[in-house]
Parts: C-alpha cells; sequence; structure tokens
C-alpha cells in the first residue's frame, strides 16, 4: 500500500503516526502522574542514577 502513495499522502500518513505516538504516550505519563508519589520517586531515582547509586540487573533479580 505504502508503494503507491503519492508523497502528500505519506506525509499525512506519517503525521497521523506521529498523532497516536503523542497521544499514547501522553495517555501513558498521565496514568503514571495519578500514582500517588510516583514524580518524588521518579525525581528520586534519576538523583540515584546520577549520583552512581545502582546495581546490576543480574544482582537484583537474579531469577532472571
Amino acid at each position: 500500500m505504502i508503494d503507491v502513495m503519492s508523497g502528500a499522502q505519506l506525509r499525512v500518513a506519517s503525521e497521523f503516526l506521529a498523532f497516536v505516538k503523542d497521544r499514547q504516550t501522553d495517555a501513558a505519563t498521565l496514568e503514571l502522574l495519578t500514582i500517588p508519589g510516583f514524580e518524588a520517586s521518579y525525581a528520586r531515582g534519576m538523583r540515584d542514577i546520577k549520583a552512581g547509586r545502582t546495581k546490576p540487573w543480574r544482582q537484583v533479580r537474579s531469577d532472571v
């Protein structure tokens, strides 16, 4: 189908797909923000990462 679309049609399709992606991202972000304490926890986690307070994944979950 994409092989027979004009340049204008491809641009419209691309814009629509970008719109859908943004809407999904926005919905997921809004859902996370409804969790009590999420923003503070996220900020704390980002500070821990920047400070090097991390552990390898296998050390945390050896059963995976």
